[in-house]
């Protein structure tokens, strides 16, 4: 079976070093990709299956959601959630309707676990 990875983007690097070590010390067989912007995250997983994707909402440039449909058109079944501490209702129906997850910031170990260990 192929490894499974995480892409982690958001802006701030404290928020990808929270959830990249929360990963790490629960699923260390995972591999983690990072990135700070959505341009970055989508160049980073061209050529690369990801299972599951974490996006911030709000990022200069594309935002989280933007970002999950180019995800989503990539890999069909790639779990993907949108990590925000605020989001509009208009934006919470467009997510749900792609299927898209929501994790409330600061993200928890047991937000990941959830994710991670059930899929989408």
């Amino acid at each position: 079976m192929a490894q499974q990875s995480i892409l982690i983007v958001d802006d701030s690097s404290l928020a990808r070093m929270m959830v990249r070590n929360i990963v790490s010390q629960t699923f260390p067989d995972w591999q983690i990709i990072e990135a700070a912007n959505a341009d970055d995250g989508l160049a980073k997983v061209k050529n690369q299956p990801v299972s599951v994707a974490l996006l911030d909402f709000n990022m200069p440039g594309m935002n989280g959601i933007d970002l999950a449909a180019k995800l989503l058109e990539l890999s069909p079944d790639m779990g993907i959630h949108l990590v925000t501490a605020n989001i509009q209702d208009t934006m919470r129906q467009r997510a749900e309707a792609m299927g898209i997850g929501f994790i409330k910031k600061p993200v928890s170990k047991d937000d990941i676990v959830r994710i991670m260990g059930g899929g989408r």
